[in-house]
């Protein structure tokens, strides 16, 4: 247990203890400021996807589905504005040049240069419906009636889920969960996972008074943990194709951005679609 805490769980809890209050501050202190927390969050999570696709960051392509994260989350600011609006545009901006490129670097008909381009239009096509969807999840939870305990619940939750699944994986863990994706996750990892995020998530609706019956709390704890975990395994898919461990080497313990967005980008929209059920 010596070796786990001063290991890789360890490292994990420094970088906690030092990123959780710089996320829950903005949470608490306004909307615009955790909306631009969470635009900064999915800029870099794409940045990370770019680099491992071979999407130059500079370049228009990037730029351009950057913008449309960004439009995207300043849309779900302003509830007025449908997400859907700045999505199809972005998405045929993307695509358009895509195509532009694809014309002026590709002299002659090339199939292995065509290919290229055309991946990493696709590629960022991709990554924006990955993270900037889900990523309006987290502005529009927080604007519920006890949004912000509604946010802090959520994420709250699906870190339990990680902590305990890795903290049980790398103790009991026996049995492979995933070795064609994730040789690391194991059953057993999963299933304490499963058990941490079920009881954060009892424990903090009594913590927080949330406005909740109990069979739909029982319910969201059950499918919380599940959903988030398979967040994790999406990303880990995606790694594994790519042939890469993290996303970057940003967060000490955690890999980078995308590494710790994985799980929520899966768990926020259930806490979304849960509170429009039960209100």
């Amino acid at each position: 247990m010596r070796g786990l805490v001063a290991g890789g769980l360890g490292l994990r809890l420094a970088s906690a203890a030092v990123g959780m209050p710089i996320i829950v501050g903005a949470i608490l202190i306004g909307p615009n400021l955790f909306a631009a927390l969470i635009a900064l969050a999915l800029a870099i999570a794409l940045g990370e996807i770019a680099v491992i696709v071979g999407v130059k960051p500079r370049s228009a392509l990037f730029i351009v589905a950057d913008a449309t994260v960004a439009a995207i989350v300043a849309a779900a600011v302003h509830p007025k504005l449908p997400v859907v609006t700045p999505l199809i545009i972005g998405t045929l901006a993307i695509a358009g040049v895509t195509t532009i490129s694809a014309v002026a670097r590709v002299s002659t008909p090339d199939p292995q240069q065509l290919r290229k381009v055309l991946s990493g239009g696709l590629a960022m096509i991709g990554g924006v419906l990955y993270l900037a969807v889900p990523g309006a999840a987290f502005i529009f939870v927080r604007g519920f009636d006890q949004g912000i305990e509604w946010v802090l619940l959520a994420m709250l939750a699906v870190m339990s889920t990680d902590a305990a699944a890795y903290a049980g994986g790398r103790l009991l863990g026996r049995h492979q969960l995933a070795p064609s994706v994730s040789p690391n996750k194991t059953v057993e990892g999963a299933l304490f996972g499963w058990l941490g995020g079920f009881g954060a998530t009892i424990a903090l609706d009594q913590i927080f008074g949330l406005d909740v019956a109990v069979w739909p709390l029982v319910l969201l704890a059950i499918v919380l943990p599940v959903l988030s975990q398979l967040g994790d395994l999406v990303e880990s898919l995606f790694k594994r194709a790519m042939d890469v461990k993290d996303s970057s080497n940003l967060i000490p313990g955690h890999g980078g951005v995308l590494d710790r967005l994985d799980s929520l980008l899966f768990g926020l929209p259930v806490v979304y679609f849960f509170v429009q059920w039960t209100t």
